[in-house]
């Protein structure tokens, strides 16, 4: 008695045998495969490609609480940024941040042009902090912010002044060799704005991005000292120094005159270095600070580039 198999409705089977089951299913299979492609294709082709953070109008601020008012936070540096983000459209948890973090004025020849740092290159400051992230994890919190844990690297690096006598050679401040070390630990930044919802109905709309991460000095100890033992210079923005216009000689020549938006510290804290031959920005709090460490991002993304012709 010839056995029935199990089929498809409207395929024709013959009942004595597999033969022509085998056929159908190699039959199916073809035309299932490139449709299965495309399926699986379609969550990472809705992911953006990583956007260029504009490292010349990007920043970071720094802040320390208080020894005496712990609950008070004091702002004890500023510092360039350079890097990527991926924003994940439709689903904002597929996104990441990569990016460095320099003192200012030093991004054109400690940051290449995709904002990592250069290998090799060393800032024309005596003691500073450099940093960079690397996103490990991204989620949505219920509260609709995007979390964006990763690791934080800090490395700190100081270049003993070699003492020299004045005398009709000098060319400025020497250096000992740079001497670095670098601590690793988990940080993790909160989007503050704009909302993981705005970011998926509205990718225009993260053209300035605002994320903080606030680190306790217990769960990552260097970062609090490396902070505070570095000099972090001003800011500037769209910086424009035209050469001066000699007429004659005059002895109360200055020097070159810039202008540009500068960023700088927001708190009466921070003192100044007198303005010399070894002058290099600003120097930290002048008041004992310590407690957690909170770093605020204020990015802003490069346009895309443009399509080369003919596309």
């Amino acid at each position: 008695m010839a056995r029935e198999s199990a089929r498809p409705s409207g395929v024709p089977v013959c009942t004595a045998c597999g033969l022509c089951i085998a056929v159908w299913h190699r039959i199916s299979r073809r035309l299932l495969a490139p449709a299965l492609a495309v399926a699986l294709a379609a969550p990472a082709a809705a992911q953006s490609t990583p956007a260029r953070i504009d490292s010349g109008h990007s920043y970071a601020t720094l802040w320390m609480g208080r020894q005496t008012e712990a609950t008070q936070m004091v702002n004890v540096g500023v510092a360039q940024v350079g890097g990527s983000i991926t924003l994940g459209t439709p689903d904002p948890s597929a996104s990441a941040l990569k990016f460095s973090l320099v003192p200012g004025g030093e991004g054109a020849q400690l940051l290449a042009p995709d904002g990592t740092i250069r290998t090799g290159e060393i800032a024309r400051i005596a003691r500073y902090t450099v940093m960079t992230f690397q996103t490990e994890h991204t989620r949505v919190r219920r509260d609709g912010r995007l979390e964006i844990a990763g690791i934080l690297a800090v490395t700190h690096v100081t270049r003993e002044v070699i003492s020299q006598p004045w005398n009709w050679n000098y060319s400025g401040v020497s250096f000992a060799d740079p001497v670095s070390k670098t601590a690793e630990r988990p940080v993790t930044f909160v989007v503050v704005s704009p909302r993981a919802d705005v970011l998926a109905a509205h990718p225009d709309a993260a053209a300035d991005i605002l994320a903080t991460a606030t680190t306790p000095a217990g769960d990552f100890p260097e970062l609090g000292d490396d902070v505070l033992d570095a000099t972090w210079p001003i800011v500037a923005q769209d910086e424009h120094c035209p050469p001066p216009v000699f007429q004659g000689a005059r002895r109360d020549y200055s020097g070159v005159i810039c202008d540009g938006k500068a960023i700088t510290t927001n708190n009466p804290v921070s003192e100044n270095h007198s303005f010399g031959l070894d002058y290099s920005g600003m120097r930290g709090a002048a008041i004992p600070v310590h407690g957690p460490v909170t770093i605020v991002l204020h990015l802003k993304l490069a346009p895309p580039a443009p399509a080369p012709p003919g596309r």
